[in-house]
């Protein structure tokens, strides 16, 4: 059974198609989902500090607290431990930009606009979560290693102080972007906090482990030739500077290496470097005592593909689950209880959960489109804020995602549940890459095939129908009114790229 295209309307997007005998059901179990009131539950502190760590480039699954068999990350295990670790964490689009944006205006990609690529100002309409925390009566700083997230591109909105690492002279011999310079920086800030009379929010961006992986001095080998090591792969080399598809480019070659086992020990070798760094971080603001009321969120932008899918050390092309699904740890001290949470998850559900615990009362639990996590942070995984499109009649969490180089709203389109993930893949360049040239929709049954080798349409009809119905519905919404008028701060001039920020991009392999 091949996967029928859903008709299309003449501007692109999906057409949401819903049978009559459908629309009855919908009626019988109760018409809207998420209606039914739960329990109240317990709200966090509020007036909590925020801490928001986050990494570039992180996929879970090389986490030891995921599974991973290298032990990359003891520190941020034992905040695993501690806290609440989501294990099916979905991101709006696998891009340092877009995903940026889509968590900290808690809205979808294909609302806010912000696809595709980095280097898009964020327009000053939109609510920022550090714009809300300043309004509720929080200092607000920051500390990024990832020029991708620039003041040149307004990520600085709402903000007190915004420290760009590259812009700070470190110290002879530390890398102004690498883990050591940002925790350095960012427990600066944490000593200019302690004078202040306010509650906090700071956001630690740290920019290890994107490509190039070139962790510093005795890192570098950390796990070259270990168990895990299998120098048998060769990859692809070609005349072309840069290349990811079937191989790399010349540019791309490290240290002289064509074997594949190498590259991903030095990006295993980056994250345990990066989580050493925020165990500093932890273990220092855990020893002024700026951690007792304070939820530590630690999570990812995106993750890397390690040439799964032929798809070699980029993200942001295709949307499989090595560079959808990252990390989630959410930490407060007798506060929350150690637990794992199951349920697929989404990236813009962070900024309500914040500004709850911040004080700040939210309708049913809902700020711009996200919905607060506190109900499953308190292990009450029924207890769900009503109207919630993601939770459906018969009792299925969803996930979406956006991703790919297409324009014109033809790039991927994704929904996921507990066990299955649908790809809608709009043109062959994608397709031929995902499920096949002519292969608009791809299911994948995450359970038996985390690695997404086999598209099981055939084998699942009717999961097939009902994902492809609740993709076209979410796509096919009204659009969100992201922007908010008038705006909550002027810009000012429009900002341009500078030099320097161009490079860092360039070095990235953002820019050509």
């Amino acid at each position: 059974m091949s996967a029928t295209p859903l008709p299309r309307r003449p501007n692109g997007a999906l057409l949401l198609v819903v049978t009559a005998a459908a629309a009855l059901l919908a009626t019988a179990l109760g018409g809207c989902r998420g209606e039914a009131k739960s329990a109240a539950v317990e709200p966090l502190p509020p007036r909590s500090n925020i801490l928001l760590i986050t990494t570039d480039t992180l996929r879970a699954d090389h986490l030891g607290s995921y599974g991973y068999e290298r032990d990359t990350s003891p520190n941020l295990d034992r905040l695993a431990a501690e806290g609440v670790r989501f294990d099916q964490v979905a991101v709006q689009w696998p891009k340092t930009g877009p995903s940026f944006a889509s968590i900290f205006t808690a809205t979808y990609p294909k609302d806010n606009g912000i696809v595709r690529r980095i280097g898009q100002p964020l327009p000053c309409r939109f609510r920022m979560l550090a714009e809300a925390l300043k309004a509720a009566g929080y200092q607000t700083h920051a500390v990024v290693a990832n020029a991708a997230l620039s003041h040149e591109f307004y990520f600085d909105q709402g903000f007190d102080s915004y420290v760009e690492t590259w812009d700070v002279e470190p110290p002879d011999g530390i890398d102004p972007t690498g883990a050591e310079a940002v925790t350095r920086l960012a427990l600066g800030v944490l000593e200019r906090i302690e004078e202040q009379d306010q509650p906090y929010f700071l956001w630690v961006h740290y920019l290890d482990p994107h490509f190039p992986y070139t962790p510093p001095g005795e890192w570098s080998d950390r796990f070259q030739g270990d168990e895990h090591f299998d120098p048998s792969v060769e990859l692809d080399v070609t005349d072309r500077p840069r290349q990811q598809m079937m191989g790399i480019g010349q540019e791309q070659v490290l240290d002289g290496h064509h074997d594949l086992a190498f590259y991903v020990a030095r990006y295993d070798a980056e994250i345990a470097y990066n989580d050493h760094w925020i165990g500093e971080l932890l273990a220092a603001a855990g020893g002024r005592g700026q951690l007792a009321d304070t939820l530590t969120v630690f999570t990812s932008d995106h993750g890397e593909s390690l040439g799964d899918h032929h798809y070699y050390f980029d993200h942001g092309r295709f949307s499989f689950q090595t560079c959808l699904r990252v990390p989630l740890i959410v930490h407060y001290p007798g506060v929350l209880a150690p637990r794992v949470e199951h349920q697929p998850t989404e990236l813009i559900d962070l900024a309500p959960t914040i500004l709850e615990a911040a004080g700040v009362e939210l309708e049913d639990g809902a700020w711009m489109q996200g919905r607060s996590l506190t109900p499953r942070l308190r292990g009450e995984a029924a207890a769900t804020a009503s109207g919630d499109p993601r939770l459906t009649a018969d009792g299925h969490r969803l996930a979406f995602s956006e991703a790919g180089w297409e324009t014109h709203d033809k790039w991927q389109k994704v929904v996921r549940d507990e066990r299955f993930k649908l790809i809608y893949a709009q043109t062959r360049p994608e397709q031929q890459w995902i499920g096949g040239p002519g292969v608009r929709f791809t299911l994948f049954d995450l359970v038996n095939d985390p690695q997404e080798t086999t598209n099981v349409a055939d084998q699942h009809p009717a999961e097939l129908e009902r994902l492809q119905r609740e993709l076209s519905a979410w796509q096919n919404a009204e659009r969100y009114p992201v922007a908010v008028e008038p705006a909550a701060a002027a810009c000012g001039d429009d900002r341009q790229m500078e030099d320097e920020t161009r490079q860092i991009l360039k070095s990235l392999g953002y820019l050509q």
